[in-house]
């Protein structure tokens, strides 16, 4: 079932609401009747009961005809540039107008790309454009941080400007496929008209929520000429599930619905995209496939984004540009072969000293450490390890010619390994470089704390999973999805819910014993939504779902919602409280003292007054930071009731949707719909390895450490079995995959090679052989790699 309409559920319960004020003041005007007058607070309530059942048929039909009348389709393309050209300035720096990518281009399925000549970002949306209509699809594909995103967002912006009401190209709508929650798992037909449904709500919802745009307006302008941008076709299935079936079934409704979209472009990673069956798995489409950075695009890029080379100073830069011509295979030229990881350089080296005239750091770091002599040095230094690890006399590469042997270690695991060093350095270096160089408040938080609320954002997904081999690999590619009303676990599960639980139960039964004590049966019918209300509430409260209040959306800059919205937020919602928690207290205060309707004393009327200030909080919509915005007041509560804990624990600041925000405006998070999400995949997923890596090293160091012991007592007579040895041996085996999900990939092999000189040696000591020689050379191997493990676990911190 999905979700419904914005603002729909609302205006089912101001109708609902507004009936029972009418009938409540419809029954104070009935009790009245033996005096022969009539209650003035009782007509009041029915009046006002009267007028917002009113307003909630009135409004939401006044702003659906002036969406119209203002030009739904204008209005939304030019929410769509405000919006994209924002995040496009965040993550490529303000100014920037440079993009480095370059893609290859075939307009049929059947061309060859590779015979396709390399052309700039530019010319993506005249390609599009020139597509022939009247349906036009494109896929744009590409490995992981080539800049797919970048670039549909570029696309986007491209189609937002050029849009004139005209052209045969609708409004454009980038939307991030990862919130798509639909089928397979609803068993719908991609063919059938269910789910056309389904997926065109999920659009009316994202497009409303992300551009903050009225649901009724998203719905004029959702005709067969909008274009809708899909980012992220491969992270429809998080952990690459067999077949992935979401991915699939939304494919085959693109290629068989008669009712879906004409004009799609979509955006995937290469592999995942040529794993589907045909050679245009997005029926019909052209296809874009970006290409690395080369040298000369990412000097010049890198010299864009630093302010000092505007002066005309380029030297600084001038040795990076040469390691990656000479050594185009080499680590640092494949380190800084995406977008991604170049953006992550600038932001780098464009830090500035303490004193503020010079800079941070020096490019001149990058060479020294992962340039050629780096390799060269490294090469030789494994070799000789493998020669000696083999019984070799000689080195092989000390036969080699130097530019022979550079090729060599260009495409070996040396260079993998090192490449992968220098992405690790970059991104450890990637949230102190936005702290330092912030667009508005620099150094507003601390980096180290900046890093630590990140990571505990990042783990959220995981939280309370217990560190096991079998259940890390299975989460590590889950993303993170930051919506504020999910994040209250991070809490304390236990704690905030039963400070919320309790809260809620405690005033329930100080509700119900009032009632009890002091109301008359009619009393009791009259005040009955005030019970239903509590009831509901009491019940909520006490819920353990991290999905606390799925109508909880965020709210885009700039953007109060509608005028239904604003008038349910700040007079609706509140004015019903304020009746019903004043109605309550003087129904009560009267009963108390015993007085009459044509005679209530001040104290009446103040208990009145009272109950008004404590029922607005049981209705009004409630807690909301800038940018974050959590509906309804229980969803609120709780989300007041996490951040009151998380903060005294010390694990995210008091006013988290500040940091939230500030981290958006600095690049490390982006707004997709409802939630936020880091900026790249790969920042999420450094985060999230380096919260696990200390837990998963320590417990295969501890199992290798201990294999190796339990083989030297056995050596050494202590012990009578190799048996023990053996256990831990397997227990290094199966942290096997969770070490690979959190560690380089050269850690992972230096395990499988510790276990497997081990295993030799376990083997070894349990066949019970009399060779010595052989016994102190599987002892000497498994010693090796157990040393070396343990120096790459050291050297990754």
């Amino acid at each position: 079932m999905g979700l419904p309409r914005p603002g729909s559920l609302w205006r089912r319960a101001a109708a609902v609401l507004g009936v029972l004020m009418v009938a409540a003041g419809a029954a104070a005007i009935l009790r009245s009747e033996p005096t022969g007058d009539v209650d003035p607070f009782g007509a009041l309530v029915g009046t006002l009961g009267a007028v917002i059942g009113v307003a909630g048929l009135v409004v939401p039909v006044w702003e659906l005809r002036r969406g119209r009348r203002d030009g739904a389709v204008q209005a939304l393309v030019r929410a769509v540039d405000r919006h994209e050209d924002q995040q496009y300035r965040i993550v490529l720096g303000p100014g920037t107008t440079f993009l480095p990518v370059r893609f290859r281009f075939s307009a049929a399925p059947a061309d060859v790309l590779d015979d396709a000549p390399a052309e700039e970002w530019q010319s993506l949306a005249d390609h599009y454009l020139g597509l022939p209509g009247p349906e036009r699809r494109l896929a744009v594909t590409g490995g992981p941080g080539a800049g797919k995103s970048l670039l549909a967002r570029e696309l986007t912006r491209a189609l937002a400007s050029r849009h004139d009401g005209q052209t045969a190209a609708g409004a454009p709508l980038l939307l991030s496929l990862s919130a798509w929650d639909g089928p397979p798992d609803k068993k719908e037909d991609p063919r059938g008209e269910e789910f056309h449904r389904a997926f065109r709500r999920w659009v009316v919802q994202q497009v409303s929520r992300t551009y903050g745009q009225p649901a009724p307006l998203v719905e004029e302008v959702l005709t067969d000429k909008a274009v809708l941008v899909l980012d992220g076709l491969d992270e429809l299935d998080p952990g690459g599930q067999d077949g992935r079936p979401r991915a699939a079934a939304l494919l085959r409704y693109l290629a068989v619905n008669r009712d879906c979209f004409r004009n799609v472009v979509v955006t995937c990673r290469s592999d995942v995209y040529e794993e589907f069956e045909g050679p245009a798995p997005l029926a019909r489409a052209s296809r874009a496939e970006l290409l690395p950075v080369p040298a000369d695009m990412a000097l010049d890029y890198l010299r864009s984004r630093s302010e000092w080379l505007h002066g005309g100073l380029t030297e600084r830069w001038d040795g990076v540009l040469e390691e990656m011509r000479l050594s185009p295979g080499g680590p640092l030229a494949r380190a800084l072969s995406t977008p991604w990881r170049l953006t992550m350089t600038a932001n780098a080296f464009h830090v500035r000293g303490e004193d503020g005239t010079g800079w941070l750091r020096d490019p001149s770091e990058l060479v020294d450490r992962w340039g050629r002599e780096a390799l060269r040095d490294r090469y030789r230094a494994d070799a000789e390890e493998f020669a000696a690890d083999h019984g070799l006399l000689r080195p092989l590469w000390s036969l080699l010619p130097p530019e022979e042997l550079l090729r060599d270690a260009e495409v070996s695991h040396v260079a993998e390994d090192m490449s992968a060093e220098a992405e690790e350095y970059l991104l450890s270096l990637f949230v102190p470089s936005v702290v330092a160089e912030h667009p508005g408040q620099r150094d507003r938080y601390p980096a180290e704390r900046v890093t630590a609320w990140l990571t505990l954002l990042a783990t959220h997904r995981s939280l309370g999973v217990p560190p096991e081999p079998g259940i890390l690999p299975l989460i590590a590619s889950v993303p993170a999805y930051l919506a504020p009303h999910q994040l209250w676990p991070l809490g304390g599960r236990r704690l905030v819910r039963t400070l919320h639980g309790s809260l809620y139960t405690l005033f329930a039964l100080l509700l119900g014993g009032l009632a009890v004590a002091f109301l008359a049966p009619l009393d009791a019918v009259v005040l009955l939504p005030v019970f239903i209300v509590v009831g509901f509430s009491v019940r909520r409260a006490w819920s353990d779902e991290s999905d606390f209040d799925w109508t909880s959306r965020l709210r885009p800059r700039g953007s109060r919602g509608g005028m239904f919205d604003l008038y349910m937020r700040y007079v609706g919602l509140p004015m019903l409280g304020a009746l019903y928690g004043g109605l309550f207290g003087l129904v009560v205060a009267a009963n108390a003292v015993g007085a009459t309707p044509q005679d209530l004393p001040p104290a009446v009327w103040a208990a009145a007054a009272v109950g008004a200030l404590l029922g607005i909080p049981l209705f009004r919509i409630w807690s909301y930071e800038t940018r974050t915005g959590v509906q309804g007041s229980l969803a609120g509560q709780r989300y007041t009731l996490f951040l009151v804990c998380a903060a005294l624990r010390g694990r995210l600041p008091l006013r988290l949707g500040r940091f939230l925000d500030w981290s958006y405006e600095g690049g490390l998070l982006r707004v997709d719909g409802h939630s936020y999400r880091f900026r790249h995949q790969e920042f999420e997923q450094y985060l999230w390895r380096t919260h696990w890596r200390p837990a998963v090293l320590s417990a295969c160091l501890a199992a290798a450490e201990a294999a190796l012991r339990e083989g030297e007592a056995v050596a050494a007579g202590r012990s009578a079995g190799a048996g023990r040895m053996a256990e831990q041996v397997d227990a290094l085996g199966r942290w096997g995959a969770a070490l690979y999900a959190v560690c380089p990939e050269r850690v992972g092999i230096l395990r499988a090679d510790a276990r497997t000189a081990l295993r030799a040696w376990a083997d070894h000591l349990s066949a019970g052989s009399e060779d010595a020689e052989a016994g102190d050379a599987a002892r000497g191997r498994a010693e090796r790699a157990v040393r070396r493990f343990r120096q790459a676990a050291e050297d990754l911190g």
